[in-house]
């Protein structure tokens, strides 16, 4: 697993820009085990977080196997022909995928230990001025463009599912027992419906990759509001993350990636406007960190 901090490389795939890339993984503040797992390859232009499946066996070896199997399978692509754009992008990583889900499959074959694991898995690209980004369960992908976080995938999830159906509202959601079940993942189908698109980029851009215990515990505003104050220094931004994640309860385990397309502009300046209050937790979560933190 990549440690924690920055480093900056090129990516090796068209006009070759280089990337900022920061990441970080915490059992949260419940669980003993942590079953996430990252890596950040700034030379590939490549984050992958996956997040093994709870409840069932060995979740993070599952985890670990896609995450390694991934990485392997875009250096080994990308050292023999680079893609030649968005379709080449979205066709390696799903090849990737599918390799992983196979990969995973095939540990669990005749193991009584590994039987019915499984891991959720987002992953980006970057390559020239585009993101190509894959992904299968409710591991998030986000862009903060122009000031604004936007979510960049859909979750395989049956919350999802209901949510999009109306039959029942949020707050019967958020007290549903069921409500972190999904329904595609590496390693629980032969041929999974991996999701994959591809979106533009601009300098200065930040990519965030997520499992669901950051998502879960810090909401959307709090999550933008974060990644405008800190974005110019990415370690911190993600050391934050999981702070705030942890400060509110932590029941899962919590990993973050970012990646931060350069600008020639200084990109750290405060957001203009927005919530006080908003603004006052962040400024509390800083003086804690800045303490000494959890």
């Amino acid at each position: 697993m990549s440690p924690a901090g920055t480093i900056e490389t090129r990516s090796d795939l068209t006009s070759k820009p280089r990337f900022e890339m920061s990441g970080l993984s915490n059992p949260g503040c419940v669980r003993s085990l942590n079953e996430d797992d990252f890596r950040i390859e700034p030379e590939l232009g490549l984050m992958v977080v996956a997040d093994g499946m709870g409840g069932h066996n060995a979740g993070d070896v599952a985890a670990k196997i896609a995450v390694e199997t991934i990485t392997a399978h875009v250096r080994d692509a990308i050292a023999s022909s680079a893609p030649a754009g968005a379709s080449d992008a979205e066709s390696l990583l799903r090849d990737a995928l599918t390799h992983a889900n196979s990969a995973i499959l095939e540990r669990a074959r005749g193991k009584e230990q590994y039987k019915g694991m499984g891991t959720t898995v987002a992953c980006l690209l970057l390559h020239g001025e585009q993101a190509t980004i894959a992904h299968l369960g409710d591991s998030r992908a986000y862009r903060l463009a122009t000031g604004k976080l936007r979510l960049l995938t859909r979750d395989h999830s049956l919350t999802q599912e209901v949510r999009e159906l109306g039959v029942i509202g949020e707050d019967a959601i958020a007290a549903s027992h069921n409500r972190h079940l999904v329904s595609h993942a590496l390693g629980r189908e032969l041929q999974p419906p991996v999701a994959v698109h591809t979106v533009p980029c601009m300098p200065g851009d930040i990519f965030l990759l997520c499992t669901d215990g950051l998502n879960d515990m810090v909401d959307g505003l709090d999550l933008e509001l974060a990644l405008r104050v800190l974005r110019s220094n990415l370690p911190l931004a993600v050391d934050q993350l999981i702070m705030i994640a942890r400060d509110n309860g932590g029941f899962d385990n919590i990993t973050a990636t970012l990646a931060r397309v350069p600008s020639k502009d200084a990109p750290g300046a405060a957001p203009e406007g927005g919530d006080g209050s908003a603004i006052g937790r962040l400024r509390g979560w800083l003086r804690s960190l800045l303490g000494g933190g959890h």
